[in-house]
C-alpha cells in the first residue's frame, strides 16, 4: 500500500529518518501559564498572502478569542518538503493543492485532512482559431488537453468530462512540467487546450491564446487545496483544531460580506497593497473565481481520490474516510452557530455543509438535527 507511483512525492519516511527518533513534536499543545493554545502551521514560498483565511482570522483576532496562538515555519514549498514536515510532525497544519494530503493520507502516514481552502484559480486557454468549436466542451472529444500532472486541473477534469458526454479515453491528456510550459504548448498548438493557474493568463494571451473557459466554469466549487493535521496532534489536542477552523468560518463571513474591510485588514496582515489583494480575492476574472471556504467539501474529495486510485497515482485500500476528519469543521461551525443562532450567513455554512458531505459514511445519521442541538 505504502507506494508513491511515478515519483509522486519525497517519501515521508527519508524525512523521518532524517529527523531522528528524537525529534521535538511541534506545539498545539495547551500551554500550563496562559491556558491557551498554540498552532504551528507549515508555509510555503515567500509570498506574502499565502491563506487569506488564517491571515485575516488572526490580524481580525478571531484565534485570540479562543486563546489560540498561530506560528508558522516557512518550508521550501507546499508539496513534498510541507508534508514529509507534517508526516513526522515538525508543524502542526499545513494546506496545498488536494493530491499531497490525500496521498500522503492514503498511504498511512499521520496526516489527516480536516477541512477546505481553495477553489478556482485555474484557466483555460486556446487558440483563437479553435475557440468558436470548442467553447462547447462537448467538442473536446478527440482533442488534447494540456495539464500538469495529477494537478487540480488533471483531477478535476477526468471526473467533470462525465458531466458533458465525455469520458477520459475520449481525449488526450499531455503531461506538461509547469503552467509556463503549458501557455507556451497551447500557443504553438502542440495542445489544442492547455489549464494554467490564472498568474499565467497573462503570458498565454502574449504568446497568442484566447481564455476558453474556467474550470470553475466546468465545476462549480470543484476541490483544490485542503488543510491537514498533525494525525498524533489531532487526537491529543483536538480542541486547537477546532478553534483554527472556527477562526477562519468567522473569516470566511467577513471576505464574502465585508470586502472593504477585509481588503484593509490583509494589507495590514501581508504587506500587499489594496489593488493586489481586491484582484486575487474580489475579481473574478483576474481571479478565476478564486474562493475561499474551510468546508471539507468530502463528496468533492471522494471524487477526485477515486481519479487518484483509478489512474494509479497512489495504490491503497484505504477508504477517504479514514483520513479525512470532517467532525473537526463540524464541531467549530457548530460552536459558532451556537454563538451566533440568529446568523443567516452561518445558517447556509451549515445548509453547504449538510449538502457537500454527504458521502462521508453514515453521514446523516451522524449530522442530522440531534447533532446541531
Amino acid at each position: 500500500m505504502k507506494k508513491f507511483i511515478a515519483g509522486l512525492l519525497v517519501t515521508a519516511m527519508t524525512a523521518a529518518l532524517l529527523t531522528g527518533c528524537g525529534k521535538d513534536v511541534a506545539g498545539a499543545k495547551r500551554d500550563g501559564e496562559t491556558g491557551g493554545y498554540t498552532l504551528n502551521l507549515g508555509a510555503s514560498g515567500d509570498a506574502a498572502l499565502n491563506n487569506p483565511l488564517v491571515q485575516l482570522a488572526d490580524e481580525k483576532g478571531y484565534f485570540a478569542e479562543n486563546n489560540l496562538t498561530i506560528t508558522q515555519t516557512k518550508l521550501e514549498n507546499s508539496g513534498a518538503v510541507m508534508y514529509d514536515a507534517l508526516s513526522v510532525g515538525k508543524i502542526d497544519a499545513a494546506y496545498a493543492q488536494v493530491v499531497p494530503p490525500v496521498s500522503y493520507g492514503a498511504q498511512g502516514y499521520d496526516v489527516t485532512l480536516i477541512g477546505g481552502v481553495l477553489s478556482g484559480g485555474m484557466v483555460c486557454v486556446t487558440l483563437p482559431e479553435n475557440y468558436e468549436e470548442l467553447k462547447d466542451i462537448s467538442n473536446w472529444k478527440g482533442h488534447s488537453i494540456g495539464v500538469v500532472q495529477m494537478s487540480t486541473s488533471e483531477l478535476t477534469t477526468r471526473n467533470a468530462l462525465k458531466d458533458y458526454g465525455l469520458t477520459a479515453d475520449d481525449v488526450e491528456y499531455v503531461m506538461i512540467e509547469d503552467y509556463s510550459s503549458i501557455a507556451l504548448s497551447t500557443a504553438k498548438g502542440n495542445v489544442d487546450i492547455g489549464f494554467v493557474s490564472s498568474n499565467y493568463v497573462d503570458q498565454a494571451l502574449e504568446a497568442g491564446c484566447v481564455v476558453l473557459t474556467t474550470l470553475y466554469d466546468i465545476k462549480k466549487d470543484y476541490v483544490c487545496c485542503r488543510q491537514s493535521a498533525y494525525t498524533k496532534n489531532l487526537e491529543q489536542n483536538r480542541d486547537a483544531y477546532v478553534y483554527y477552523l472556527e477562526g477562519q468560518i468567522k473569516a470566511y463571513k467577513d471576505i464574502k460580506t465585508d470586502e472593504e474591510g477585509t481588503i484593509q485588514s490583509l494589507v495590514k496582515a501581508t504587506g500587499e497593497t489594496e489593488d493586489y489583494i481586491r484582484t486575487y480575492i474580489y475579481d473574478e476574472v483576474g481571479s478565476a473565481h478564486r474562493t475561499y471556504n474551510p468546508d471539507p467539501n468530502y463528496n468533492g474529495v471522494q471524487g477526485l481520490y477515486d481519479i487518484i486510485l483509478e489512474q494509479k497515482y497512489v495504490e491503497s485500500d484505504l477508504t477517504l474516510d479514514k483520513f479525512y476528519d470532517i467532525s473537526v469543521y463540524a464541531d467549530a461551525l457548530k460552536n459558532v452557530i451556537a454563538d451566533n443562532p440568529d446568523d443567516d450567513f452561518y445558517k447556509d455554512m451549515k445548509a453547504y455543509f449538510l449538502e457537500n458531505n454527504t458521502e462521508f459514511p453514515d453521514f446523516a445519521n451522524i449530522y442530522g438535527e440531534e447533532f446541531w442541538g
